[in-house]
């Protein structure tokens, strides 16, 4: 297959967004709403706390009765069974006791040499059962949720579902559980449960965590492996819960944000709220790991994905069945629709040419990739054709070169002596697998990038439906990546071009409409052509379409795409389809403008043309910014 960007550097970007995301939260009034509900709440003794756990492993934060009623103005709900915990009753009790010289600490004695005494209260600790009730026992006024519920469907959810119940060590099942839990892993029965009746999204961002449990913290059967010898017992060092429960979210999130299922809203928050202080010490301490599971955890869900496919016969090349190798696209929301762009948003040239977009870098530019159908009726389509010279130079690189002839079948070609002894009539070819895998092929991908304004210019000009994908530089902002459309307007900001750089543009069938940003979407994440060796389509890129000579520019949200109508400026496109039109610099002038015309006996100069003022019924008034932008 193509040489792609490897998992580590996508989780690389993916896990460097997720400190970035929290921070953002802990600069917030909602953290700041959510700290001042949450001081009010008691701290309880690490003694006390076991036993909140034995009993209400999924309790989050706990009150007594009339705290709940007074402090936060909920009640319990009837019915609810009470936490037992021991609350501090101690009692003062007088007792005589020696003076003792505050000096020496030595007895003091009076005139007759008697030990003085006197009297002192002290306290005596004492303790009692109580009773408290978690949040989840309670009902009124809501408290603040840093974690927020995710909603949404998933692309072939199913199948979806299917692959994780594979990837998974220990077995998933569904059953009604607290609203305030989506899932747990027991250790004990060492099975996975989710809750019933969650969003898809929601659920396999549960599901994921979960799976992240019992991969990293099974502590019994890291137990068990110890006892039987495959470990030393001693190095199993169990961590704390918040440690835990930050690294579950983590890889969460970045397993589903790598296959473009966002979680982000209620992923930053979770971790956020089991995370000691602002500096992040559990995220930080456990970001290697985070990565590693992460890739593990991709990389089997993916290849379970194409297995139960191919099980159940579903194509995988066609659009509306894809896998999510990448990402899978929540549906567009109601609130945020395509929107058919506005007629003029960019004005067409009066001559216009088909130029060319990235096209599939083929092994010998000698060769179209049909040629050996024509020339030999090879029709497999696995190789692709070379001329003699090209073949010598790619056996020289190692790469496995073919003879092929009309009617035979290819014939592998070992060493260079061998192809010069090759007939005439012969067409040599390689393996289309192996070119895509090729050092060669991948730096031909790469060029491209050298060749921004070009390829713009070529998908501005290009006369049928086509599109392009920009990505933010390497260079630019950490701090714009991964980020949705309201937190830029939040900051001021707005997806500027010269934080992006163009990184693929190709046709698109005609007639697609208002489905097209969904297909492009679904196809840079599911389906890469081979040529695409960028990161998958995510939240910031900027995707571009052409459709019936209308160009429009959406960013790529949390949730769907929105409109960047100044995105790619109205008059540099001008400027490019004159400088390319125009007979002389004197018709740059805002219109195209350009066409059959007298010539002089004797053409004069650019610089007489641009020092004699032209005629009055020559002027010509450039059309104003407003009619040539969108607003």
């Amino acid at each position: 297959m193509a040489e792609k960007k490897s998992n580590r550097e996508k989780l690389n970007e993916i896990t460097a967004s997720i400190e970035q995301g929290i921070k953002e939260l802990f600069q917030s009034d909602k953290y700041a709403e959510y700290l001042r509900t949450m001081s009010r709440f008691h701290s309880y003794s690490a003694r006390n706390t076991i036993l909140i756990h034995m009993q209400r492993p999924d309790a989050t934060v706990v009150a007594g009765f009339n705290a709940w009623k007074n402090k936060f103005q909920r009640h319990v709900k009837k019915g609810e069974k009470g936490i037992t915990i021991l609350a501090p009753t101690p009692f003062k009790k007088k007792i005589e006791e020696k003076k003792l010289d505050p000096v020496t600490q030595a007895p003091v004695v009076d005139a007759n040499g008697n030990v003085i005494m006197e009297e002192k209260e002290i306290e005596i600790p004492m303790f009692r059962p109580v009773k408290v009730f978690d949040v989840s026992q309670t009902e009124g006024k809501p408290l603040p949720q840093l974690a927020s519920p995710l909603t949404g469907d998933v692309q072939n959810y199913e199948i979806f579902m299917e692959a994780l119940r594979r990837t998974s060590p220990v077995p998933i099942s569904f059953k009604t559980l607290e609203q305030s839990m989506d899932g747990f892993f027991s250790v004990d029965n060492q099975s996975i449960t989710l809750r019933e009746g969650m969003s898809e999204v929601q659920t396999i961002c549960a599901a994921v965590h979960e799976i992240t449990h019992s991969l990293l913290h099974n502590r019994e059967r890291e137990r068990l492996s110890a006892a039987a010898g495959t470990e030393q017992a001693g190095k199993i060092k169990p961590k704390d819960r918040n440690t835990e429960e930050v690294e579950a979210e983590s890889v969460s999130y970045a397993v589903c944000q790598y296959f473009g299922i966002q979680t982000g809203e209620n992923s930053f928050g979770y971790i956020a709220t089991w995370s000691k202080d602002r500096s992040l010490p559990e995220l930080k301490a456990s970001l290697e790991t985070i990565g590693k599971t992460a890739n593990q955890l991709i990389n089997d869900i993916d290849r379970h994905f194409k297995e139960i496919c191919k099980e159940r016969g579903v194509d995988l090349t066609q659009p509306e069945q894809t896998a999510p190798e990448a990402e899978v696209p929540a549906e567009l929301p109601e609130d945020k629709p395509f929107e058919e762009p506005p007629p003029d948003v960019l004005p067409e040239p009066s001559e216009q040419a088909d130029t060319s977009l990235d096209e599939y870098p083929l092994p010998d530019p000698a060769f179209s990739a049909d040629d050996l159908e024509h020339h030999c009726g090879y029709m497999d389509g696995d190789l692709l054709p070379l001329s003699k010279n090209r073949a010598m130079e790619l056996l020289e690189r190692d790469l496995t070169v073919y003879a092929v002839q009309t009617g035979e079948n290819p014939v592998m070609v070992f060493d260079a002596e061998e192809l010069v002894e090759q007939p005439e009539g012969v067409v040599f070819a390689v393996s289309k697998e192996e070119w895509e895998s090729s050092p060669d092929f991948h730096q031909l991908i790469m060029d491209r990038m050298d060749h921004q304004e070009e390829r713009e210019r070529a998908f501005l000009d290009h006369g049928g439906d086509c599109f392009a994908i920009y990505q933010i530089k390497d260079d630019a902002p950490d701090r714009l990546r991964f980020m949705n459309m309201d937190w830029l307007t939040s900051q001021g900001l707005s997806p500027d071009r010269a934080n992006y750089e163009l990184a693929y543009t190709g046709e698109m069938a005609c007639g697609l409409g208002s489905t097209a940003l969904e297909r492009l979407y679904q196809k840079f994440n599911t389906d890469h052509p081979a040529d695409y060796h960028r990161p998958s389509m995510s939240v910031s890129d900027i995707l571009a379409v052409k459709q019936d000579g209308v160009v429009s520019c959406h960013y790529c949200d949390s949730i769907g795409f929105a409109r960047v109508p100044d995105f790619i400026k109205p008059e540099n496109y001008l400027k490019s389809a004159e400088m390319s039109v125009e007979d002389d610099l004197g018709m740059i002038d805002g219109i195209i403008n350009n066409g059959p015309k007298e010539q002089p006996e004797k053409k004069p100069s650019v610089l007489k043309k641009l020092k004699t003022p032209p005629k009055p019924e020559e002027k010509r008034t450039a059309p104003k910014k407003s009619a040539e932008r969108d607003r």
